[in-house]
C-alpha cells in the first residue's frame, strides 16, 4: 500500500520555538484520523519535518506531508516540503530515507537489515539447541530415576 502525500495550508507558525499547524486540503475528507477526516484536522508540524528546505515555513504556505500518529493520538507531519521551495543539497546531509518516526538516525540500509536478521536467527537456533538440550537431559534423569 502506497502512502499517500497530503496537501495542505500552513495556518499557524511560532518561529521562536520551531513549530505551527497544518489544515488539509478539503481533498483529503476520504483520508480518515483517529479523530475523524483529514481535512478536518490540524496538523502539527516541526521545523525538523522541514530541515532541507532552504528556507523556513511561513504562514499560508502550501506543505505537501506525511502524518504519522503519536502514542497520544496527536497527528504530526513528517516527511514534509514546501511547495515552491528547493531543497536545500549544499549541506551536503545524507538523503537517504530514515526509520521510525522521522527522529531517528539509522539509515535503512539492506546490509544492516541482514545483519540484524542474522543475528536474530543465531540467537533463536542458539535457545532451540539449548532448549533441546535441557529437555533431553530432563527425559535421561526422569527415565533413570
Amino acid at each position: 500500500m502506497k502512502t499517500q502525500m497530503l496537501k495542505g495550508i500552513l495556518i499557524r507558525w511560532n518561529d521562536d520555538k520551531g513549530c505551527g499547524f497544518i489544515r488539509p486540503d478539503a481533498s483529503h475528507v476520504d483520508m480518515a484520523t483517529l479523530h475523524g477526516p483529514a481535512s478536518e484536522q490540524e496538523i502539527f508540524i516541526h521545523i525538523s519535518a522541514l530541515k532541507h528546505m532552504c528556507r523556513r515555513p511561513e504562514l499560508g504556505d502550501t506543505i505537501f506531508f506525511l502524518i504519522e500518529t503519536k502514542l497520544d493520538s496527536k497527528l504530526n507531519a513528517i516527511q514534509a516540503y514546501i511547495e515552491g521551495v528547493e531543497a536545500n543539497t549544499a549541506n551536503g546531509e545524507n538523503t537517504k530515507p530514515y526509520l521510525g518516526n522521522g527522529n531517528s538516525k539509522i539509515p535503512i540500509s539492506a546490509t544492516g537489515v541482514i545483519t540484524r536478521l542474522f543475528i536474530i536467527a543465531v540467537v533463536l537456533i542458539g535457545a532451540s539447541l539449548t532448549y533441546q538440550t535441557f529437555t533431553d537431559t530432563t527425559r535421561l534423569i526422569s527415565q533413570t530415576q
